[in-house]
C-alpha cells in the first residue's frame, strides 16, 4: 500500500532529507519505503509517497520515541504529519 501524506518543517528541506536518509535503515526493517519527497517553495511542509504493508506499520513508527525525536529535532512538526490519500495504482514517466 502507498500513501500520500505530509508534514510541516521548520529547518529547511535539507535537514529534513538528512533526518530520512538516517532513518532509513530503521524504516526498512519495518517494512516502509519512502518512494518520493518534494517541498513547497518555501520549504515549511514536505509531501511524501511511503509505501509500507499496513498503515499501522507508519503510525506505530512514527510514535515510538526515538522516531519523533529524531524528526521534532530536525524541525518535523511531528503533530502535523497528515495522511492526504492512499494511493491506489501510480505512474511515474522517465
Amino acid at each position: 500500500m502507498k500513501i500520500l501524506a505530509t508534514v510541516n518543517i521548520s529547518k529547511g528541506f535539507a535537514r529534513w532529507v538528512q533526518m530520512t536518509k538516517d532513518l532509513t535503515p530503521e524504516m526498512e526493517k519495518v517494512g516502509i519505503k519512502m518512494k518520493w519527497a518534494g517541498t513547497n517553495p518555501d520549504e515549511s511542509q514536505v509531501f511524501v509517497v511511503i509505501e509500507m504493508q499496513d498503515p499501522e506499520q507508519m503510525k506505530t513508527f512514527g510514535e515510538r520515541e526515538d522516531i519523533a525525536k529524531a524528526r521534532a529535532e530536525a524541525g518535523a512538526d511531528v503533530a502535523s504529519t497528515t495522511v492526504i490519500s492512499p494511493i491506489g495504482d501510480d505512474y511515474m514517466p522517465s
